[in-house]
């Protein structure tokens, strides 16, 4: 299955917030999987960071700021 992606650049040229979910979901459910990106220079950091530590689809788009992001 393919999925819906939102991403957020946060004012800047790279991704700082990745989204996915089944296409459909409103940003506002609890049904989004969303990592970091952080960046040493213009280098991403590998791997990215979960929101609260997991790839479970049981996150909110819209409250992506508010989570705790850990590498698994």
């Amino acid at each position: 299955m393919e999925l819906q992606q939102k991403i957020d650049y946060s004012g800047g040229s790279n991704p700082i917030y990745v989204g996915e979910a089944i296409p459909g979901t409103s940003p506002a459910t609890a049904r989004w999987r969303i990592k970091k990106i952080t960046y040493s220079g213009n280098d991403p950091v590998i791997p990215a960071a979960w929101a609260n530590g997991t790839d479970a689809f049981d996150k909110i788009w819209t409250s992506r700021a508010t989570y705790t992001y850990i590498t698994s």
